[in-house]
C-alpha cells in the first residue's frame, strides 16, 4: 500500500517531465540531486530513492536517467568525472526531508542608510560577522525584525543574496507576502544558486519561512490552509511556518498546522511568535516530530527548552547579546542548568530596558546595535519610528558590563 501511494505521488510530480539526467550523491543517510537539463522535483526523487537504492556504507556517485514514469537506470561514474566539487557536495549531502535546525536562530535586522533608507550593505556584513563571533549559526533574513513589509521584492532578493554570500551557517529566508504569486517568486529565488564570498556556489536559502496571509483578518482555517498549500506545495526547500497572529490577524491553528503538515513532506516545523508559552508548546504537542521554535518571548527561552521546544529565535534587542543567546541554549543541552539560568537572567535584564523605555523591538535593536557594531544605523522605514538620541543613550547605557557578561559565561 505504501509503495502504491508513493508511486501515485511520483506520477503526479513527474507527469509533465521530459527525459532528464541528474547526478545523485548517495550516502548512508541521504541522497542529494544535481539536475542537468530539465528540473526534477527534489521531493519526488528523495521520496522515491529509499525504495530503489541500497544504502551504501560510504558515499558513492551515480548517474541516473529519469523517464516520465521514473523508471530509473543507474550507471556508476568515478568522482573525477563528476562535475560537482567537494565543497558543493558537502553542501548537498542533507536531504530536504531530513533537514533540522540546530541551536538558536537570530531574526536579522536590516540596516538602512539614514539619508535615503536604502539597504546598507556594509553595515549588514559587519553585523553578520558580529553575530557569528557571538556563536550564532542560524539566521532568518527578511523576517518581521528585518522590516520585510516595507521592502520591495527586488530588495528582499538582494538582502537574501547578500546574507547567503557572507554567512557560513544556515540561512532561512522569509518569503511571506499577501499575494501567492509574490511568495512563489521569492520561493523560486530562494532556490537559485549564487556564488558566495565565503563558500563557493550555494543555494540562496537552506530553508524558507512563511506567514499566513495578512490584511484579511480572521480568515477561516480552510483559507489559511489553502494559502499555505498554494505556496509550499511548490517548494524543493525545507520550509517552516510562521505564526504571528498579532500582526497578521490570522492564527495558524494547531489543526491547520497538522492538516498542512500531512500534505507537505518538506515542512520541518513552525516559528511561534506568541505571548504565552502554552501557545508555543501546543504546536510541539500536536506534531512532535516537527520542530517548534519560540519567538517573541525570548525571556522564556530556557523555559521553552525545558518544555520540549527546539530553540529560540532571538529578535532585535536580544541579538545584541548573541553570546548570551547561545549560552542559554548550549548550557541547557549540556545539562548545565545553573549556567543557563545565569545567562538567561542577564539577557532578560538587558531586554527589559526596551520595555521600560516603551520601545518597539526593531527600533530598540537597531539603536542598541551601534554599541557593538560601530556605525550600525538606527534608521527605520515608515511606519516604524526611529529611537531618538536621548532614548538611544539611555538604552545603550544599560548594556551589561564586561564583568556581567563574563559571569554569565
Amino acid at each position: 500500500m505504501q509503495q502504491v501511494a508513493l508511486q501515485s505521488r511520483v506520477n503526479q510530480e513527474t507527469a509533465s517531465l521530459e527525459r532528464s539526467t541528474c547526478m545523485l550523491l548517495v550516502s548512508r543517510n541521504s541522497i542529494s540531486t544535481v539536475v542537468q537539463g530539465n528540473n526534477v522535483r527534489a521531493t519526488a526523487v528523495h521520496q522515491l530513492m529509499p525504495h530503489l537504492v541500497k544504502k551504501q556504507p560510504t558515499p558513492r556517485i551515480r548517474r541516473c536517467t529519469l523517464h516520465p514514469n521514473f523508471r530509473i537506470k543507474f550507471r556508476s561514474v568515478s568522482r573525477s568525472s563528476c562535475t560537482m566539487t567537494d565543497s558543493q557536495a558537502s553542501n548537498k549531502t542533507m536531504s530536504p526531508n531530513s533537514f533540522a535546525m540546530e541551536g538558536p536562530m537570530v531574526a536579522l535586522l536590516m540596516p538602512f542608510k539614514p539619508n535615503n533608507l536604502e539597504i546598507d550593505d556594509a553595515s549588514f556584513i559587519k553585523y553578520l560577522k558580529y553575530l557569528w563571533s557571538g556563536g550564532i549559526k542560524n539566521v532568518v533574513v527578511n523576517g518581521s525584525t528585518g522590516e520585510f513589509p516595507s521592502m520591495t521584492l527586488a530588495e528582499r532578493k538582494h538582502a537574501a543574496e547578500l546574507c547567503r554570500s557572507h554567512w557560513l551557517g544556515t540561512v532561512v529566508v522569509g518569503i511571506s507576502s499577501t499575494a501567492v504569486a509574490d511568495c512563489l517568486e521569492l520561493l523560486e529565488h530562494a532556490s537559485t544558486q549564487v556564488t558566495t564570498a565565503t563558500n563557493g556556489q550555494r543555494t540562496v536559502a537552506d530553508a524558507v519561512l512563511l506567514l499566513p496571509p495578512y490584511y484579511f483578518a480572521s480568515v477561516p482555517d480552510q483559507g489559511i490552509e489553502n494559502f499555505i498549500l498554494a505556496v509550499l506545495q511548490k517548494t524543493q526547500l525545507p520550509s517552516y511556518l510562521y505564526n504571528y497572529s498579532v500582526h497578521t490577524g490570522n492564527l495558524v491553528s494547531t489543526q491547520s498546522y497538522k492538516n498542512v503538515a500531512e500534505q507537505l513532506p518538506l515542512l520541518r516545523g513552525i516559528k511561534c511568535t506568541v505571548t504565552a508559552m502554552t501557545d508555543a508548546t501546543s504546536y510541539k504537542e500536536t506534531m512532535p516530530h516537527l520542530q517548534a521554535y519560540l519567538g517573541g518571548i525570548e525571556a522564556q527561552a530556557l523555559e521553552g527548552l525545558q518544555k520540549g521546544l527546539d530553540g529560540v529565535i532571538a529578535g532585535g534587542m536580544s541579538a545584541v547579546l548573541p553570546q548570551l543567546v547561545t549560552k542559554v541554549d548550549a548550557s541547557f543541552r549540556k545539562g548545565e542548568v545553573k549556567e543557563a539560568q545565569a545567562a538567561q537572567v542577564t539577557l532578560n535584564k538587558w531586554v527589559s530596558t526596551r520595555d521600560d523605555l516603551k520601545l518597539m523591538d526593531v527600533g530598540a535593536g537597531k539603536a542598541a546595535m551601534s554599541k557593538v557594531v560601530p556605525g550600525f544605523p538606527s534608521a527605520v522605514r515608515p511606519p516604524l519610528v526611529e529611537v531618538n538620541t536621548e532614548l538611544q543613550k539611555k538604552l545603550v547605557s544599560q548594556y551589561p558590563a564586561s564583568s556581567q557578561l563574563q559571569s554569565a559565561d
